[in-house]
């Protein structure tokens, strides 16, 4: 037992055998000048309002022997003095009661199970389940609407993905999470990470602005000719077996496409700015962290929220003819 814990036990007692002395010494007290039951006692308030010697009522007394017994009983069969016969823990509690959450949650959840999330996605009662589930436990990052954070978590609402938007890919991002993989220099300049002074020099400050170039290039921003001319080679040599040859990204990889105007972490859209963020972006790369939640969350609610996910990205006629899809390939099996 910890210091803590035997601090307690010791009042808790203490006050226990208190409790029977204040019980045996009121019962036991007599009155003084010998009076008998129900004589009066020579006190007098007020004139006229006078004691007398009479016992404490048996109800009361009553009381106070049963919460005397209720605390030794509760000693003996809980924690206190010392671990009880019942081996109650708090922890244990918990788990049964998770137990017993995750069962009826496993009930409820099972009727959802011979469904493709293609399907879930055009089923209300699925989707308003995963939505609820998305506000408790993604919300926090990729916002309440999943429209994201702009700097900082991507958007969930767009055809714009990292990972992949299929219903597969979202199910594995949820299930085993992602890290970004971008390395420091990007293969295009040799950094000293253990150099907190290092800066580019000027050969590698001229690669950085012409691939920065051909970038903006790509994603149809005013750029300079001349640089994302020099830049489409170096770009051709360090970055197009991530990014692919058009800048259309591979989702395999976690590897963004470049070839349009949506950005994770840029927070200005403007070319100038755009173009320092991308020379950054190539020395200093930021590789957020999608956490796994195959264990917060399970198989079955996964799937629920790819389903809620999927169903923000894709119309109606897009959700049906991918369900359609499933279900024939389903058949074919």
């Amino acid at each position: 037992m910890s210091t803590v814990s035997i601090f307690i036990a010791a009042v808790t007692i203490l006050h226990i055998l208190g409790y029977i002395a204040l019980v045996y010494w009121t019962t036991h007290l007599k009155a003084g000048g010998g009076a008998k039951e129900g004589d009066i006692i020579d006190h007098t308030w007020d004139g006229d309002l006078k004691e007398m010697n009479n016992p404490m009522p048996g109800w009361w007394l009553s009381l106070f022997y049963l919460m005397i017994a209720f605390a030794i009983l509760y000693l003996v069969l809980y924690p206190g003095v010392f671990k009880g016969v019942k081996n109650w823990t708090q922890i244990g509690q918990y788990q049964q009661e998770s137990r017993s959450i995750d069962a009826q949650s496993d009930e409820y959840f099972r009727h959802y199970a011979g469904k493709s999330v293609e399907e879930l996605a055009k089923d209300p009662d699925a989707l308003a389940t995963g939505r609820r589930l998305f506000a408790q436990n993604c919300a926090v990052c990729h916002a309440g609407d999943a429209g994201g954070i702009p700097g900082s978590y991507p958007n969930l609402t767009d055809d714009d993905w990292i990972w992949g938007g299929t219903a597969e890919a979202i199910i594995n991002t949820i299930t085993n999470g992602h890290a970004g993989a971008m390395p420091p220099g990007g293969a295009l300049v040799a950094i000293d990470p253990n150099n907190p002074a290092w800066a580019p020099g000027s050969e590698d400050q001229s690669k950085l602005d012409d691939v920065a170039n051909y970038v903006l290039a790509l994603g149809g921003y005013p750029h300079d000719n001349s640089a994302a001319e020099k830049g489409k080679a170096l770009y051709d040599t360090s970055c197009v077996a991530c990014h692919g040859a058009q800048g259309e990204g591979n989702p395999i990889l976690g590897a963004p496409r470049l070839a349009d105007q949506t950005w994770l972490y840029a927070a200005d859209d403007e070319p100038a700015a755009l173009k320092t963020f991308l020379e950054q972006q190539i020395l200093h790369p930021r590789n957020n962290v999608m956490p796994a939640w195959k264990d917060a969350l399970g198989d079955a609610k996964i799937k629920v929220v790819a389903a809620y996910v999927y169903s923000l990205s894709h119309d109606e006629d897009e959700t049906g003819a991918a369900a359609a899809e499933t279900a024939q390939a389903a058949e074919k099996r």
